[in-house]
């Protein structure tokens, strides 16, 4: 699980910036062009870095730069590590700086500082290395469908990975992943149930390369006839049931209520947060004012109370060198006002300001 992230010069986030992260629920809001989905890529080539990998038991630092710099790539499907960093005058260096932890790995021995520049020779340059590296893994929910598309993503993947995104390419291979014989913990069928109840039945994989909705005794739906937002959540049941996804893993997972009915959004939350429960580190990034009201609701519930969570909010800075802004804390008036909210409030207020029509005349 990560912990501590802290840049400077990374896209969006010119001046140093660190951020804190909980164990269970984070949540990041902002508007467009805040750095958002730069923000989650980051920490999900990190924690692929970091976990399970084909990695020898002594590393020597010059391959780690090498494999690190291939994940930052690959994950942002960009050519170049000079495409990541922040533009303005006198300074094309990106620092970053990242704490770890996990099962038997005591937080400060998987600590990673590195560098990157756009000037001269690109390269990636790691100052502290782990002491120890992680079993655990962390995976991606894009807000793209995946499931309809999953035959060609598969196909792409094998053949030109270099033009799929990680983040796409390291699900699709979770998805084709044997089921695990294993039993789901009690708190794992607790989610898988509410995820039955929210997209109204089963999924199910076909001929190894398609996958189905089973709704009762009805004839199976394709998944080009199932709506979007219970693609993305019927993934969960999916990767939950064959093993990759699991306590101590992280899952990000970009704008969880994309395409979903607001009326659907609590049962998401509840899905959220049970997977928190399950010992699952959730980091998601959100526009709704909706969802942010609903996880706060739900959190104020006793069953919650322990639950670790934070609230991340980032702020579009002001001219052509200013860095985005941070406000972080446990709850989401810690945030500060927030453009992206801000919109959803003040027409609420238009709204009941309107005057009452007059009645139409026969």
């Amino acid at each position: 699980m990560i912990r501590e992230l802290t840049l400077s010069g990374v896209t969006t986030f010119l001046n140093k910036t660190r951020l804190d992260f909980a164990e269970g629920i984070n949540v990041i809001v902002g508007g467009n062009d805040t750095g958002k989905s730069h923000l989650m890529r980051l920490m999900y080539a990190l924690c692929r870095w970091m976990g399970r990998s084909l990695r020898r038991d002594f590393p020597e630092k010059w391959a780690e730069e090498h494999r690190l710099r291939r994940c930052l790539l690959h994950s942002f499907a960009v050519q170049q590590l000079s495409s990541l960093v922040s533009r303005r005058a006198g300074d094309a260096t990106a620092d970053v700086q990242a704490s770890f932890s996990g099962n038997k790995v005591p937080q400060g021995s998987a600590d990673i500082a590195f560098r990157f520049s756009s000037i001269g020779m690109e390269s990636l340059s790691l100052s502290v290395l782990p002491q120890r590296f992680l079993q655990e893994r962390a995976l991606f929910i894009p807000s793209r469908d995946v499931l309809t598309l999953y035959p060609c993503y598969v196909q792409v993947g094998k053949r030109y990975p270099d033009l799929l995104d990680g983040a796409t390419w390291d699900l699709c291979r979770a998805l084709e992943a044997e089921p695990d014989s294993s039993e789901p913990t009690e708190a794992m069928r607790r989610v898988l149930k509410l995820i039955h109840a929210l997209v109204q039945g089963r999924m199910q994989r076909s001929g190894g390369s398609r996958f189905l909705l089973q709704r009762g005794k009805e004839e199976p739906l394709e998944m080009s006839l199932v709506a979007e937002g219970f693609k993305r959540a019927g993934m969960l049941e999916l990767i939950i049931e064959n093993g990759s996804l699991g306590a101590g893993d992280t899952l990000f997972w970009d704008e969880p209520e994309m395409n979903m009915n607001t009326a659907q959004l609590p049962l998401l939350c509840g899905i959220m947060l049970g997977l928190c429960e399950a010992g699952v580190q959730m980091i998601v990034t959100t526009h709704s004012l909706f969802l942010l009201r609903e996880l706060m609701i739900h959190l104020t519930r006793s069953n919650y109370s322990n639950l670790s969570r934070r609230f991340i909010g980032l702020h579009a800075g002001m001219g052509l060198f200013n860095s985005v802004q941070v406000q972080q804390g446990e709850n989401a008036d810690d945030l500060g006002p927030l453009e992206s909210l801000q919109a959803e409030m003040e027409q609420a207020d238009r709204y009941l300001s309107m005057p009452t029509p007059a009645p139409h005349a026969e």
